[in-house]
């Protein structure tokens, strides 16, 4: 079974703030624009995607999609499959290579029990989970979105373009979402029992129970996760969903006192001819490959020999090196 994409740019505007917005030129203003979120007091947190036409899926749903596995149980049942195949991940997780993530885990005080922290880094390793990446970092958004793609014109116009997501991190239906989730872990072992209790969550790097940061991915790439339980809508439509529900039960006056968002989140179509262009900017700010995906094989290396040239001591006298 196919993943359900988007077929224009227009019909994303269902979904996201400005989702049919392009960007095809003036790409100095959209950078001041990114540099205007930055500086305007309002925490706003990023995502890209190299494909404009993509749904916001998580890996895990991707997998569940793609290879059918819900047809293995009845319908009533695949919310429970669902988790169970998350669940057995993370029990996979726990016991690969004679438990080495597990005792890494303990060695830095994170209890085993503790399904978030496996969560984040699985996430990091390309193991499916139910997480979706966000930054703090629009720059690293960016990077990420470009990285590997090139422009291979289509007639069909979204194929052209890729997107970068904004939202508010402390939205108010992130904040409701937040409480909540918090809640029902307190004063408990984070077992994705647990966890899959709440349909969605922000999950924040600063929340110290959580032990989200636990490689050196998520500290460059400045990242946070969004968690979405639902074996098959994207978080654009559960979110959609969830607005709904919030509007119609409490009436538009008080949502709209409230400053609760009815899209998730807001989108810039940029196409893909600016790519190169794009990759200067980043440069120059020094956002690269090895910055963002930090290669752990390069550490000895690099290391190594910056001590070894930072120990010569070379000095000049009367202009000869001795």
């Amino acid at each position: 079974m196919k993943l359900v994409e988007y077929t224009s740019l227009e019909e994303k505007e269902e979904f996201f703030y400005n989702g049919k917005v392009k960007i095809n030129v003036n790409l100095e203003l959209f950078f001041e624009k990114i540099e205007e979120f930055q500086t305007n007091g309002t925490s706003y947190i990023y995502r890209g995607c190299n494909e404009a036409k993509y749904r916001m899926y998580n890996s895990a749903q991707r997998i569940y999609i793609t290879q059918e596995l819900h047809k293995q149980v009845p319908e009533n049942k695949i919310s429970e499959h669902y988790n169970k195949f998350i669940t057995e991940s993370i029990e996979s997780c726990k016991n690969w290579y004679g438990n080495v993530v597990k005792l890494l885990f303990k060695s830095f005080g994170i209890d085993e029990n503790n399904s978030i922290a496996y969560l984040s880094y699985m996430q990091h390793f390309g193991v499916p989970t139910p997480l979706i990446d966000f930054t703090f970092n629009p720059y690293v958004a960016l990077f990420i979105a470009i990285d590997n793609i090139s422009l291979d014109p289509s007639e069909n116009e979204i194929d052209n373009y890729f997107s970068l997501y904004y939202a508010f991190s402390d939205a108010r239906a992130f904040k409701i979402w937040q409480t909540v989730f918090d809640t029902n872990l307190k004063d408990q072992v984070v077992s994705y029992d647990a966890i899959a209790e709440n349909d969605m969550s922000i999950i924040l790097p600063d929340n110290e129970s959580y032990k989200v940061i636990n490689s050196a991915n998520i500290i460059n790439q400045e990242g946070l996760f969004i968690f979405n339980n639902h074996p098959w809508y994207p978080l654009e439509r559960r979110y959609n969903g969830y607005a709904a529900i919030m509007k119609r039960d409490m009436g538009n006056e008080k949502f709209e006192k409230l400053l609760i968002h009815d899209k998730v989140a807001g989108c810039f179509n940029i196409h893909k001819s600016l790519i190169p262009a794009i990759k200067n900017q980043l440069n120059k700010k020094g956002i690269t490959k090895d910055y963002v995906f930090p290669n752990m094989m390069d550490f000895k290396e690099i290391v190594s020999n910056e001590g070894i040239l930072n120990s010569l001591t070379l000095k000049k006298i009367d202009g000869t090196i001795q």
